[in-house]
Parts: structure tokens; sequence; C-alpha cells
């Protein structure tokens, strides 16, 4: 039978006739090839959707069989969908894991006094090179400018870096586990021509390592730099960073659930600068006296323990109020509104 011969019938018997040649001579005539696969490629598209995926993913298990370089690019794929980090980087860039202590620390290097939005957030984001971010308004930061500009130059550059590369995973992926065709060259072609698929294996393996290699070197940055900032802030913070206030602040909300009946007092601590703190306790004489260690202790970044640091011998806590822990809590918002205490880096009335 010729090739015009083929073209004369129907698609449907022009292919029954070249697989029987094919399981007869193993092989075909260039131009007969060409007509089945042209015809084979039709067929496939006709199928319903689950049909075509799963003769897709039966010809991945051949092709692994018969061709070493796409078992090679399979087993690479396989580690973005088994890999804790690669997956999460699958779903998210940068890895949320990286990105979100990332953020409590450039929270460590900015004042409680700034609001942290997403313009102040947009300083991560940021490719290294947009001078502006480097050079925000003053007043910013609670620690060493050139800390925090070194944190920040460091993880732009690494940010932009695996950004960068996650679309190209994103097509990949789709491509070679759902046969999406992103990429112009499907994969019966690299099959087809073993230079190009050895080419494509090698790309892919490459691009692993350097994904592989950009993650770990911002768990490693922000290790670092956390440290770094960590010891910072701990010797020669200005005040009371973002990061703090929030603790604090949650550590207040932990004692919401105390009961508003409960008897209380409201209590101050006073030095030569008059009232620097506002307070509510149920015992304030213990209550002092975990502010007294506190400030040379745990809570010695807070802004109040700095007063109690350098009055130590002077300072003084004094009963203003006493009754019902909502009703403290009422005093307490009220005393804070009107006198402005430096110590107090909440409204009050948390409890």
């Amino acid at each position: 039978m010729t090739l015009k011969d083929l073209i004369k019938l129907t698609n449907e018997e022009a292919l029954n006739v070249l697989y029987k040649m094919k399981e007869e001579q193993g092989e075909l005539p260039s131009d007969f090839e060409t007509l089945y696969e042209i015809l084979e490629d039709a067929r496939i598209k006709k199928l319903p959707k689950d049909e075509r995926f799963r003769l897709f993913l039966k010809s991945k298990e051949v092709w692994s069989e018969q061709y070493p370089d796409f078992k090679r690019i399979s087993d690479v794929m396989e580690n973005f969908r088994t890999d804790e980090m690669l997956v999460e980087y699958g779903k998210h860039s940068p890895p949320l894991s990286i990105h979100d202590r990332a953020i409590e620390i450039f929270k460590k290097c900015i004042s409680f006094k700034v609001k942290f939005t997403k313009r102040i957030l947009s300083h991560l984001n940021q490719h290294p090179d947009t001078l502006h971010i480097h050079y925000y308004r003053s007043g910013i930061y609670c620690i060493s400018e050139v800390t925090v500009k070194s944190f920040l130059k460091e993880y732009q550059s690494w940010n932009f870096g695996i950004c960068s590369l996650w679309n190209e995973i994103y097509y990949l992926k789709q491509d070679f586990f759902y046969d999406s065709g992103y990429d112009r060259s499907s994969w019966n072609f690299f099959i087809k021509y073993p230079t190009a698929l050895k080419e494509k294996a090698d790309k892919i393996e490459k691009l692993h390592e350097k994904i592989v290699e950009l993650l770990n070197e911002g768990k490693e940055l922000i290790l670092k730099h956390e440290e770094a900032i960590t010891f910072e802030y701990s010797t020669n913070s200005l005040e009371m960073s973002l990061y703090e206030r929030e603790m604090e602040i949650l550590r207040m909300r932990d004692i919401v659930n105390v009961s508003d009946e409960e008897y209380c007092y409201v209590y101050t601590l006073e030095c030569e600068l008059d009232v620097f703190y506002v307070g509510i306790a149920s015992n304030p004489k213990e209550r002092f006296e975990q502010h007294i260690r506190g400030a040379f202790a745990d809570e010695a970044h807070l802004f109040k323990s700095k007063f109690i640091q350098k009055y130590h011998n002077k300072v003084k806590q004094n009963i203003v109020y006493e009754g019902t822990r909502k009703e403290c809590k009422i005093f307490e918002k009220e005393y804070i509104f009107r006198f402005k205490p430096l110590g107090n880096m909440t409204e009050g009335g948390e409890g």
C-alpha cells in the first residue's frame, strides 16, 4: 500500500493499516511514520480528558523504562512532589517558612511607633536595586540602620533570585505532570530526538540544583541575620521594636479569660520622671516584684524596663484605683488616655 492509498482512507482506517504495518515490520518508512504520528495525535486529542491523561501516564512509565534521560527527568520532577521545601516553594514564592520568619526579623528592626503596612513590608519584596527602599524616612528603625540595610539588601537579592525561577518551575510541572502543553515541544518530540531529550534532562537537573541551592541559602540567610539583629536589639536598641510590642499585646491578651468580677487594683510605676507605667493586678506587690525582676531579665527590652533599670532604687508603686477587673480596665484605659505614660504600649483595658 502506498502513501496515496492511505490518504484516500478515513483516519480510522488509515490508522488501523499503519498499526498492522508497525506490528509486522517494527518500523515504518519516514513518510508513513509522519502520517502515523499525525493521525495518532489527532485520535488522542478526540478522546475524553481522563482517557488522554491515562495514556499520558502510561507513556511516561514506558519512556522511563526505555530512555535513561527521561528517567532522569522523572526522578527530578518527583522531588517537586515529595520534598517538603520544594512542595512549599511550588505553592508560594518565596516559601512562607522563610518569608514569614523574614517578616518577624524585620519587625525586630522597626520602631513600635511605626504602623506595619504593605508599604513597610515592601522593603522585603522590592528589587535590591530599588534605592529608595533603603533610604526610607528617619525614625522607622529602632536599631542601627547599617544592620537593617545589610539584612534588607541580602534578603531582597535572594528573594529576587528565588522568585524569578517560580514561573519556569510552575509551567514545567504542569507539562510533566499534566501534559498541559506550555512547552512548544511536546514530550513526543523529545522522545523522538535523543539529543534534545538529553539537553532537556540536563536543563531540568541544573534548574533543580539551582532552586535547592537558593532555598538552602535562604534558610542560612535567615539564621545569620536573625542572630545578628537579635544581638543588635538586645545591646543597642534605641527603643522598643514593633515585634516586641506585638508580643507584649499577646501576653496581655493571655489574661483576657480571667474573670471580670475578680477584685483587682490599678497601680502606677513612678520615678523622678513621674508616672511611666500603669497596670492592673490582683496582687500588686507580687506584680511589682515581677516588674523589677523582669527589667533585668526577660523583659529587659521593654520600654518600661528602661526606667526601672535607670531608677531602680527610686521606682515606686502606687495604687490609684481598686474594684472589679472590669472596672479596673475602664479606669486604666481612661488613665492612659489622659496621662499617656511612656511605658504603656497599648491604650489599656486589656486586663
